[in-house]
């Protein structure tokens, strides 16, 4: 059974890090951080308000291990057949959890530019892309967000 079919209007529903909000709290919308890739488990880039819809992160700072100052993490390039370059992190907002998390991965192989452009071609998804230097990048309709570098 759903939750919807048992009543349940609104819920923030975390399976790993992937993030699904129904509805609102009764103050407002859930409101989700964005990890900083190099800021440590209790660093945010910022948050975003998140109401109906889901969310997802790819990142190269979980099962990760640095060689002589090189990062290996988990997220391999299918073309190459290593690690992915090009991004630190890629956040996705799309209707459902799954998508989310396909396309954050997708995004994070393709890097900040490939990645971009096929997420403005996309309709109902939108990517927060940090790239390896460091630097923001935002999809045309990424949600309004506020900087915050401590817990959400």
């Amino acid at each position: 059974r759903s939750l919807r079919a048992d009543g349940i209007t609104d819920a923030l529903i975390n399976a790993g890090g992937d993030m699904r909000a129904m509805g609102a709290k009764p103050t407002g919308p859930w409101v989700v951080g964005v990890r900083d890739p190099r800021g440590g488990e209790n660093a945010y880039r910022g948050t975003i308000a998140l109401r109906d819809r889901a969310v997802a992160t790819s990142g190269d700072y979980e099962n990760t291990t640095v060689i002589d100052g090189k990062r290996y993490h988990h997220i391999i390039d299918p073309r190459s057949g290593w690690p992915a370059e090009g991004c630190m992190s890629v956040t996705v907002l799309a209707a459902d959890a799954e998508t989310a998390d396909a396309y954050s991965t997708a995004f994070f192989v393709l890097g900040p530019v490939e990645g971009l452009a096929l997420c403005e071609r996309l309709d109902g998804i939108e990517a927060f892309f940090i790239d390896s230097h460091g630097e923001q990048i935002r999809s045309s309709g990424f949600p309004e967000w506020k900087e915050r570098m401590s817990n959400p």
